[in-house]
């Protein structure tokens, strides 16, 4: 388990989570509140914010872009690409995490925690001790255990 654990709040703005997210090199992370654990982001929560994102601003610019008004008649979009990008550079980390992630508890045995990685197609899962974030398992830890040898157990 990682014991010192990179963390984020959850009115971080997602473009600062991109940054963050890039340059410490992680793909995700737990999302801490005054010391209790609230979350956990990805990339891939990024992902598909971004992606929903843009199909909602295609499906606005291709409903106001139809040639059903008389020129000069049509209704001013509401939305749009601009007023999409817009909104997602305010929108924060507490709009995308997934709020009460999985955890395990410190004891928890390694093939528990592969198996839990495995059936919940997760990269990462947070050792918690009540609300406390105490450390981090990622599918990567588990690897490296396993490529050295060690009894999993």
């Amino acid at each position: 388990m990682q014991r010192r654990v990179l963390t984020v709040g959850p009115d971080m703005r997602l473009p600062e989570l991109v940054d963050f997210l890039i340059q410490n090199r992680v793909s995700g992370v737990p999302v801490v509140d005054g010391g209790r654990l609230v979350g956990i982001v990805s990339r891939s929560d990024l992902v598909r914010s971004v992606s929903l994102e843009r199909s909602l601003a295609g499906v606005l610019d291709e409903a106001f872009g139809q040639e059903e008004f008389a020129p000069g008649e049509s209704p001013d979009p509401v939305g749009g690409r601009e007023s999409a990008l817009t909104h997602l550079q305010q929108r924060k980390v507490r709009d995308i995490m997934v709020p009460e992630p999985l955890s395990v508890s410190p004891d928890t045995a390694v093939t528990d925690v592969a198996r839990l990685l495995v059936s919940n197609h997760m990269h990462r899962v947070l050792v918690t001790e009540g609300a406390a974030l105490v450390g981090l398992i990622s599918s990567l830890d588990v690897v490296r255990l396993v490529a050295a040898g060690s009894d999993p157990r």
